[in-house]
């Protein structure tokens, strides 16, 4: 550990010496006709990492010491206090970011203080018209183009795997999923939330949207968890996993069998007007 200056000083024998940095000693000193005279030494092998070449400049050297004089002590004390603000904006920066990370994850673990996470307002086609809320963090939201899916980060970052986070959309807080691609998102969440569990209709239908459209995903998540939690081998539809998707299938069913029907009725109505015979005499 180095000494602090004592003894003499180019100003006389030191008095006072109070350590205002590291290696940066202000000084009161007594000359030789009792006059206190106050001053700032530094010692030389710390030099460069304390001051700017510019205020190196200004100071006498005094063995293995740099001396600023009273009327030019105040350059090394402003470069202390700048190297200290700097210091403490990164430092601030640093509290910042580790209180935000604390916030973020207290509205999933501890929502009686932190509160939960406030729902999505916009996806990454325009601005949320219509949601459901799922659980905390989870949401099912209608935008002017589709439905979708928006999951919080942190939601995303306790509960999903890389690889799904990676197949969402992220805008503001939030991973959005459309009806296809939510089907990764559900594969991991389902076995950790009840509620989003409740909202596969069908995992056979779930697990072949997977074979079919996402085969990276499931190849890589195979590999990654036991045999008994792999997605498995199945023959059924794709994306008829969500009870939106269901109803959306009946639709097309129904619309795509009304021209039939309309056919029919009016073969019918043609046999119908065939058989009468208007027999006038």
């Amino acid at each position: 550990m180095h000494q602090p200056p004592q003894g003499e000083s180019i100003w006389g024998i030191i008095n006072t010496c109070v350590e205002i940095a590291l290696n940066v000693y202000m000084i009161v000193a007594v000359d030789g006709q009792g006059i206190e005279r106050e001053g700032v030494m530094i010692r030389k092998n710390a030099v460069k990492d304390t001051l700017s070449e510019k205020a190196a400049a200004m100071g006498r050297e005094d063995g293995d010491w740099l001396c600023f004089d009273e009327d030019r002590k105040d350059i090394p004390v402003y470069e202390v206090l700048q190297r200290r603000m700097a210091l403490c904006r990164r430092m601030e920066s640093v509290v910042m970011k580790q209180m935000e990370e604390i916030r973020r994850d207290g509205k999933l673990s501890l929502t009686d203080y932190f509160g939960e996470c406030a729902p999505p307002v916009e996806t990454p086609a325009g601005r949320v018209d219509d949601m459901l809320h799922v659980r905390n963090g989870i949401y099912m939201t209608q935008d002017g183009e589709s439905m979708k899916f928006a999951v919080h980060e942190a939601v995303a970052d306790f509960f999903l795997s890389p690889m799904a986070a990676e197949c969402g959309s992220r805008q503001g807080d939030y991973l959005f999923y459309d009806t296809a691609s939510s089907a990764v998102m559900l594969n991991e969440l389902k076995n950790v939330f009840d509620e989003v569990s409740a909202l596969v209709i069908t995992e056979d239908s779930l697990y072949a949207t997977l074979d079919q459209k996402f085969p990276a995903y499931k190849q890589l998540y195979n590999a990654c968890v036991p045999k008994e939690e792999q997605i498995p081998e199945v023959d059924a539809p794709a994306e008829l996993f969500l009870a939106v998707q269901l109803e959306a299938a009946r639709d097309r069913e129904e619309q795509e069998s009304r021209p039939v029907e309309e056919e029919r009725l009016e073969e019918q109505e043609e046999e119908f007007g065939e058989q009468i015979d208007y027999d006038i005499r």
